[in-house]
């Protein structure tokens, strides 16, 4: 996966976020398989490895579209001022 990532990163066809977000994906089915086999130990880093990854994807641009939709949901919600009861 690393492979095919950087060699589409080098040849100009994905920018930076695009292979953050294909090794994110990589490494979530190296995670799954390992937790299907029962190797925790490899699991574990496997998933370590999603995480930064996607943080990374998130971060650098790959989530615009993910986040400009979150907050078009949230803007739908209106927040009511309750007060706490005043006899304790």
């Amino acid at each position: 996966m690393a492979a095919v990532a950087a060699v589409a990163y080098g040849t100009g066809r994905f920018r930076k976020h695009h292979i953050y977000g294909v090794m994110s994906v990589g490494y979530l089915l190296y995670t799954v398989s390992n937790f299907l086999l029962q190797d925790t130990v490899s699991a574990g880093m496997g998933a370590g490895f999603t995480t930064v990854f996607g943080w990374l994807w998130w971060k650098g641009g790959g989530g615009d579209n993910t986040k400009r939709r979150l907050k078009s949901w949230a803007s739908r919600f209106q927040g009511v001022r309750r007060t706490a009861p005043s006899h304790a």
